[in-house]
């Protein structure tokens, strides 16, 4: 895979990942009551279920993806701190595979991550460590679910625009490009 590929196909792929699973935890948050959705395709119901049917998955995939990405830029969670990655599997995609005229790119740390962030730095550090913890052991493992936080909608708000916000800086305008762009809302 080339960086071309993965800037113009891997990385948005996963971001409108990010972007529906924002859309999908919204949509279940409209109602406490279950609603029914039907999915038509050519004009033939295809699908009849609750909303959670439909959202559920949108929702785990998004966070998958979006742990995807903060590993991808050299982030991960340990003791419910967030870390630097030290070590990377050959075949891993990463941020410092890519190079600009002044030199390679580099891992972003954890004090990248929390001087950015323009509220409290725990605030910033809990949400990114929840897409870890959500991840890893609410959906890639069977675990008994122990988080080191209780997490709130708020933490997955952050996390999200946060994921985005860390690959433009730390990636798309250090290349001079663009970072593509959410979805408008209807």
């Amino acid at each position: 895979m080339t960086n071309e590929e993965i800037l113009n196909q891997w990385i948005p792929y996963r971001l409108q990942a990010i972007d529906t699973l924002q859309f999908a935890w919204s949509w279940i948050g409209e109602s406490e009551q279950q609603r029914q959705v039907d999915v038509f395709v050519d004009g033939k119901l295809k699908i009849r279920g609750n909303v959670a049917a439909i959202a559920n998955p949108m929702i785990e995939v998004g966070i998958i993806h979006a742990r995807a990405l903060l590993e991808f830029l050299g982030l991960g969670a340990e003791g419910g701190k967030l870390i630097t990655l030290k070590k990377r599997r050959p075949d891993d995609l990463a941020v410092e595979k890519f190079s600009t005229s002044t030199g390679q790119l580099s891992k972003v740390t954890r004090s990248d991550v929390l001087s950015a962030y323009p509220g409290p730095e725990e605030e910033a550090e809990q949400a990114l460590v929840a897409i870890f913890e959500w991840a890893n052991k609410g959906l890639a493992h069977l675990t008994t679910g122990v988080l080191t936080h209780s997490y709130t909608d708020r933490h997955l708000d952050i996390a999200c625009r946060g994921v985005r916000a860390l690959l433009q800086n730390h990636l798309y305008v250090k290349l001079g490009l663009n970072i593509p762009a959410p979805p408008s809302a209807n």
